[in-house]
């Protein structure tokens, strides 16, 4: 079988060098090392990785080996990160990341809950295999140590002063309109009265699904933070299911920092097409299930990141009714 050209490329290269020459090697350098986003449950990490190939022949390797510590303890490690093959002759660089559980570090971090910042060393390894000839290594190795501060975050998140403000009997008339239905105003502005007090309709004329009148709901998301890191931001975007439905969504600008607490304000409406049995049954049992999707942006001082990081979550619990 011949040799491919550019394995005789590379023999020729290496027979050319005068005795006792230096022998090019691939160089490999991180470029970029930043906190790419946060949840209010781990932080992710961006690496930017260019590997510069001397050699007539492409070179091909699985990624770094990387190993995180926080606060001096060994937290994690994760191989094969951001592989990528640089073509013969050619630089190329490779962006990939890299995320890091809080659970595991609170469990290891002494006084993590007295803690704003969080130091956190990552150990990076390179190994390049290099093309089986004479005159070069197996492969080629690069070491790294990146250093970064992290908030320190150990959170709660509660829904409070949960309401539905029922509707007036001119709003229901005019959904009654809208919808050709023919029940009594009165008596059918009274049935969403009962559902929304938890209660069996006197006269049900009229089921409130059927309708599409909007219902005004209000709520404070309670964001709370069990460690000393910030989690300050002017504005959240949010999605609120209620019993296991989507019931609103939006952005609220109404935040409030109270202490280890963010406090967001919320109003909006929904359809009440959305009065579902499960959504009815947080009036009559006056208690339910929450599960909200947030977005929002925090400024972190600018040695650590001069752009706002991303900060999105998921969290549930469960909420009574005021």
């Amino acid at each position: 079988m011949k040799a491919p050209m550019s394995v005789l490329a590379l023999v020729l290269v290496l027979l050319a060098a005068p005795a006792g020459a230096q022998i090019q090697k691939p160089t490999a350098e991180i470029r970029r090392f930043q906190v790419e986003a946060l949840t209010l449950r781990d932080v992710t990490f961006l690496f930017e990785l260019a590997v510069k190939n001397p050699y007539p022949v492409d070179l091909s390797f699985s990624g770094m080996t990387l190993d995180f510590s926080v606060e001096g303890s060994k937290v994690f490690s994760a191989a094969s990160q951001g592989g990528f093959k640089v073509a013969a002759r050619k630089e190329k660089s490779n962006t990939f990341t890299v995320t890091l559980a809080y659970d595991a570090v609170i469990k290891l971090v002494k006084d993590y809950a007295s803690k704003e910042w969080l130091n956190t060393v990552v150990d990076g390894v390179l190994v390049i295999p290099l093309p089986k000839l004479p005159g070069l290594p197996k492969d080629v190795k690069f070491t790294y140590k990146l250093e970064k501060k992290i908030p320190a975050i150990k959170p709660h998140v509660a829904l409070t002063g949960f309401a539905v403000k029922p509707p007036t009997a001119a709003q229901v008339a005019q959904a009654l309109a809208k919808a050709g239905k023919k029940a009594d105003p009165a008596k059918a502005q009274k049935v969403f009265a009962d559902v929304l007090a938890g209660k069996k309709p006197e006269a049900p004329v009229i089921d409130p699904a059927e309708l599409d009148l909007p219902l005004s709901v209000s709520f404070t998301l309670e964001i709370r933070n069990d460690a000393k890191g910030p989690l300050s931001f002017q504005k959240l975007g949010y999605e609120l299911y209620v019993n296991g439905e989507s019931l609103v969504l939006g952005e609220s600008t109404g935040v409030v920092r109270d202490g280890a607490r963010t406090l967001v304000t919320v109003t909006n409406t929904f359809s009440s097409k959305k009065l579902s049995k499960g959504i009815r049954a947080i009036f009559s049992d006056r208690t339910g299930s929450f599960e909200v999707k947030g977005n929002a942006s925090l400024k972190l001082p600018d040695e650590i990141r001069k752009e706002p990081v991303p900060l999105a979550f998921r969290e549930s619990g469960t909420f009574a009714l005021k």
